[in-house]
């Protein structure tokens, strides 16, 4: 799990867990490290996986962030797809009313909500990097220790990068190979 700045598209923090270890719990985690580092986040962007009512509600509460999750219907009742992410829309909805932080709702079939999540393109693209170029899915050795120091090592690697790129008057190949 890798926190992006979404501006630069560059890795800030990152922790592996075990492959059972729940996505809501890593969220925890982050924003707890957030906090830790004050850093002043605006807009939290994660996948659907993060979706849930507790921690769309740390994001609010302890971050002052909006939570960008797309909707995960998973657990929500309903005929088809549809019906289940119409139900799950409403439930979420409900939940930020009912909890009094429905300021921070943004409907994720907005455009506004697309807008923002089309940041998260740059962490697609720093995912690639690390697959395609700097070898991330090559892991020669198992445990969390050996995945830990691997996925460290290609953070740097970018992060190594990008400042060679800004020092020699180039940021345009901040993000390069």
């Amino acid at each position: 799990h890798i926190l992006i700045d979404s501006a630069s598209g560059l890795p800030i923090m990152l922790t592996v867990t075990k492959a059972g270890y729940g996505e809501n719990r890593t969220a925890a985690w982050f924003v707890r490290m957030i906090l830790k580092l004050s850093i002043q986040v605006k807009k939290f962007l994660a996948d659907a996986a993060y979706d849930s009512n507790r921690t769309r509600l740390s994001i609010i509460r302890r971050l002052k962030a909006i939570p960008f999750i797309p909707l995960n219907p998973r657990n929500c009742k309903g005929n088809n797809e549809e019906e289940k992410t119409k139900r799950c829309r409403l439930l979420r909805y409900r939940f930020y009313a009912k909890n009094f932080v429905k300021r921070y709702w943004i409907d994720p079939d907005s455009e506004e909500f697309d807008r923002e999540y089309d940041a998260r393109t740059f962490s697609e693209q720093g995912f690639s990097i690390g697959k395609g170029s700097l070898n991330l899915d090559s892991l020669k050795h198992k445990g969390k220790a050996w995945a830990t120091m691997h996925a460290a090592c290609i953070c740097m690697v970018m992060l190594g990068v990008a400042k060679t790129a800004v020092e020699i008057g180039r940021p345009d190949l901040m993000r390069s190979i």
